[in-house]
């Protein structure tokens, strides 16, 4: 799995490294095949967002849109993003059940999404990824690789 350069820059620009920042989020876009999944797109946040320090909810409508923007352009739906006040982010239990409800409710052409959460500093160890099916969720050990 890759993400972009371009995409983590756009994630990374809403970290919440200030005491009164809010949580931000949106989606993530990119390719699929046999060899990788290329996440080459974030989207978000949102205006109609609701947002405080500890709590996220992207407003479905816009998610939507981005949603059929990007199919448009031909790059598939992989999952959603979002920031944490903390270092190293760690998925809460809320976290994994929105997105497990996410799943249930979406017509997708996968039955598994990706959950990145994005920590207070720009270090590696400051993004979290995670795989979430229905009865799982699957933390990922992410490194840096130059390119």
């Amino acid at each position: 799995m890759l993400f972009t350069a371009d995409a983590l820059a756009h994630v990374r620009r809403y970290r919440q490294w200030l005491p009164w920042a809010k949580e931000a989020g949106g989606q993530l876009f990119g390719t699929i095949s046999a060899e990788q999944i290329l996440v080459t797109t974030a989207t978000g946040p949102y205006p109609r967002d609701e947002r405080s320090r500890y709590r996220y909810r992207s407003d479905p409508a816009a998610a939507q849109h981005a949603i059929r923007a990007q199919a448009e352009s031909g790059l598939l739906y992989l999952g959603e993003w979002h920031t944490h006040a903390e270092d190293r982010p760690d998925a809460s239990g809320l976290d994994g059940d929105a997105m497990r409800l996410l799943l249930a409710k979406s017509q997708l052409n996968s039955n598994t999404l990706l959950m990145l959460i994005i920590g207070r500093k720009t270090t590696v160890d400051s993004l979290g990824l995670w795989t979430v099916a229905a009865k799982r969720v699957d933390q990922w050990r992410l490194e840096y690789i130059a390119t």
